[in-house]
């Protein structure tokens, strides 16, 4: 007899942070893409200046894009 997965043993409130730490979505579902989209968002609009990056300044991409 084979033992259920976690994912089937844990209540609603601590699948959603289960699912989002361990990535088990299918490709080319819609979790998947929206977690692609939520990763690429953060690299490319967080300004190096909230990270603290000693090797870049300014408010990168989304300074740019908000003209400041």
């Amino acid at each position: 007899m084979s033992r259920p997965r976690i994912e089937d043993r844990l209540p609603l409130p601590l699948l959603i942070p289960f699912r989002l730490m361990y990535w088990t979505y299918e490709r080319t579902t819609i979790p998947y893409d929206i977690m692609v989209i939520a990763i690429l968002m953060f690299v490319w609009l967080t300004p190096p200046d909230w990270l603290k990056d000693p090797t870049a300044h300014g408010m990168g991409l989304l300074g740019w894009l908000l003209g400041w």
